[in-house]
């Protein structure tokens, strides 16, 4: 069975959900589909940057392509580790800072003035400045153990705990992370799923091996699981980083949105709308408990039929039309809601009114229907 990656697939998940790591996803590449979607795309660069250039790389790795396999092998053997990348580092700096920032502004601004909750920010902040450097310094074969970068944010952290002008700096923190991440970055050699590259003792070169070795790399429903659970970590500090600042003009003044929402849930409107809905879940119970899942169905104007309309009006379904007509303002005044003082008794009678009112006029639309078909075959075939 072929397990090739397609190129054209590539290119089509890249364009329609590379902002999302789509294509990432569909190579086995789950650490760069999570990055992607917790930076929008690298932010916006690197996701052009890879539609131009780096596609057909990606594919090429995924499918342990020779010629890969044999640069990297090439590379692994002129230098110990791998080599600078401007473009890396800068990667690894920009989504460190964007990391530490979201996360140290997700808490709330009181947490910030307590000298123990604050310290407890810095260090969610430093563990998240680390994070995006690992995140970003590991892509493709390359490994570096995560103590390292964060060892540099910790000697970044008291920036981030004693501000400076009220403001904490991320910049200091990611530079640490970055330098040493780059001082101890290596090689991984069991980065691909069929080969070993290995250094022989004997000869001192670069090996390829074809031994079977177990990728580190997911299968489909782990792979999903690990980028889903982190999607949801970053959602959940991304709302709350916004929700804790994000401000609005209104009348001139700027307010944040939390103070607005707190005030809206507060105000009198909402109030109302609340106790309007609340009364309409109570109905929609109380018909549901009465007339079943059908019954409920036919009242949200999901599904009609003629059939139920005969049950709820308690006919046959060869009823006349002069009995149909009978029944309907028998039972509409049997359960017409003015006829009940009790709250409750009188709920329960709107509900049962209403869907018999629309059982009657279903059956009365569906009998004219009929005769305008009838009338217009018998005009037909005069």
């Amino acid at each position: 069975m072929n397990n090739n990656k397609s190129l054209l697939l590539t290119y089509i998940f890249s364009l329609t959900g590379g902002f999302y790591g789509l294509h990432h996803l569909y190579l086995g590449r789950t650490q760069h589909a999570l990055l992607w979607i917790t930076t929008f795309g690298g932010f916006g660069i690197g996701f052009i940057y890879e539609l131009l250039f780096l596609i057909k790389t990606y594919v090429y790795e995924a499918n342990n392509d020779y010629l890969i396999l044999n640069e990297y092998r090439l590379k692994m053997i002129e230098k110990k580790s791998p080599s600078f990348e401007i473009s890396r580092l800068c990667g690894q700096y920009l989504t460190a800072v964007f990391y530490g920032f979201i996360t140290y502004y997700a808490f709330p601004e009181i947490w910030h003035e307590n000298f123990c909750l604050s310290l407890f920010i810095g260090c969610c902040s430093t563990i998240a400045v680390a994070l995006g450097t690992q995140i970003t310094g590991t892509l493709g074969p390359r490994q570096c153990s995560f103590i390292w970068p964060l060892l540099g944010a910790i000697c970044g952290m008291p920036f981030l705990i004693w501000r400076i002008n009220s403001k904490p700096s991320f910049n200091i923190a990611a530079l640490f992370s970055c330098w040493i991440f780059q001082r101890k970055i290596q090689w991984n050699r069991e980065y691909f799923s069929n080969i070993l590259i290995t250094k022989s003792s004997d000869h001192h070169q670069f090996l390829i091996s074809s031994k079977k070795i177990k990728r580190k790399r997911y299968d489909i429903i782990k792979r999903c699981l690990i980028f889903g659970f982190g999607t949801i970590i970053f959602s959940t500090i991304f709302t709350s980083a916004i929700y804790q600042n994000l401000q609005a003009d209104i009348k001139g003044q700027r307010i944040k949105l939390k103070d607005v929402l707190n005030d809206f849930f507060k105000s009198q409107e909402f109030i109302l709308i609340r106790e309007k809905l609340s009364i309409i879940i109570r109905q929609l119970w109380a018909f549901y408990s009465h007339y079943g899942f059908k019954g409920l169905w036919m009242i949200l104007d999901f599904e009609k039929n003629e059939k139920q309309a005969f049950e709820i009006l308690n006919l046959s379904n060869v009823a006349s039309q002069r009995e149909i007509e009978s029944q309907c303002r028998t039972l509409s005044r049997k359960w017409h809601p003015d006829r009940y003082r009790d709250l409750e008794q009188k709920q329960n009678a709107e509900i049962i009114f209403m869907n018999i009112q629309q059982a009657c006029n279903h059956l009365s639309n569906e009998r004219k229907r009929r005769q305008l078909i009838n009338t217009q075959k018998h005009t037909d075939s005069n």
